[in-house]
């Protein structure tokens, strides 16, 4: 397995992806006073996130504040607190049709866009918030009833928390995320790649499942690289974690050692191939394989181990192959 730089800890590692430089003051302990909430929603401090089917308000054309904050609150949008830096706070306000056609006409230019796509053009924070509104709103949108009853749920805890409207009921539900692992896998000099047929053509990446009831990280690792690929593991190391918004998981980033490089394709991955670092480039350069894009932590395992491997950045293979040219996070 590739040895951590120990210059590098754990908070740092995890840094380093996509999503994690949030860096708001989440505000916990005013989500419930009333007279709080309303102060920050009148205040010029406060800027509010329209987000419309999980997707951010994006002008592309400002190329250095592409995310567009609203200084009013969007009319009839309930709000959620995601907290606040050195100079706003801020909300996240989901809008229906008609609220996103109102906005549109208002920022001419400006676009709905998905945020697994943007990111590559948005600044670390602002990719995060967005991130993180994303999966609150999706959170609400998807427990909208209550799960023992049926009757509808209200917002408490300025969104961080639902209530169930039905007083005999009136059960409590909180945000949820859905843990999962990812791993690559190697064995002595190569790495394990696999391809699932629904990918986009060319791709291959790491290994990835949620973890089920009753299992530990490293339980799941050994159960999912079993299932995926038939490979037994010798020795299992956490590396760094990322929140995945896609639509609400956390990914937990292992480095695994496999037994032998024996393997075998399953239902989950059609092809599977072995690389050594200096194969892994060629398979780049001839654009035989693509690597995932840089959003995701799968880049940051493989390309850190071929670091490791070589000496040398896969960002600069991938910009040359022109898979994904010009996207700031490659580094």
């Amino acid at each position: 397995m590739p040895r951590s730089d120990p210059s590098i800890d754990r908070l740092t590692r995890s840094h380093r992806n996509s999503f994690t430089a949030v860096r708001l003051d989440r505000l916990v302990e005013f989500r419930d006073d009333p007279e709080w909430l309303a102060s920050a929603l009148a205040s010029p401090e406060a800027r509010f996130l329209p987000q419309w089917r999980g997707r951010g308000l994006i002008d592309p054309v400002r190329s250095d504040r592409p995310v567009i904050y609203l200084a009013q609150r969007p009319a009839n949008s309930p709000v959620t607190l995601l907290g606040r830096d050195s100079r706003y706070c801020y909300f996240a306000c989901p809008v229906d049709d008609a609220g996103q056609r109102h906005l549109l006409e208002t920022h001419p230019g400006a676009a709905f866009a998905d945020l697994r796509l943007a990111t590559a053009s948005l600044h670390e924070k602002h990719a995060g918030i967005l991130a993180y509104a994303k999966a609150l709103l999706y959170w609400q949108y998807r427990h909208a009833f209550c799960g023992s009853c049926g009757a509808p749920n209200r917002l408490e805890s300025a969104g961080h928390r639902l209530v169930c409207e039905n007083p005999e009921c009136a059960r409590e539900s909180f945000p949820r995320i859905d843990p999962a692992i990812i791993v690559l896998i190697t064995q002595t000099d190569a790495c394990l790649l696999g391809r699932n047929a629904r990918w986009p053509e060319r791709r291959f990446s790491t290994l990835a499942g949620y973890l089920e009831p009753g299992e530990s990280l490293e339980d799941a690792v050994t159960r999912e690289v079993f299932e995926e690929a038939r490979v037994r593991l010798s020795a299992i190391r956490y590396v760094s974690s990322q929140p995945w918004p896609f639509p609400s998981s956390a990914m937990c980033g292992f480095y695994a050692e496999a037994a032998s490089r024996d393997c075998a394709p399953t239902e989950e991955m059609e092809e599977l191939r072995w690389l050594t670092a200096a194969e892994l480039a060629r398979a780049i350069t001839t654009d035989e394989i693509r690597v995932p894009p840089p959003v995701s932590i799968a880049f940051r395992l493989i390309a850190d181990w071929y670091r490791s491997q070589s000496g040398e950045r896969l960002a600069h293979l991938v910009r040359e192959a022109g898979s994904w040219a010009g996207r700031d996070r490659l580094e």
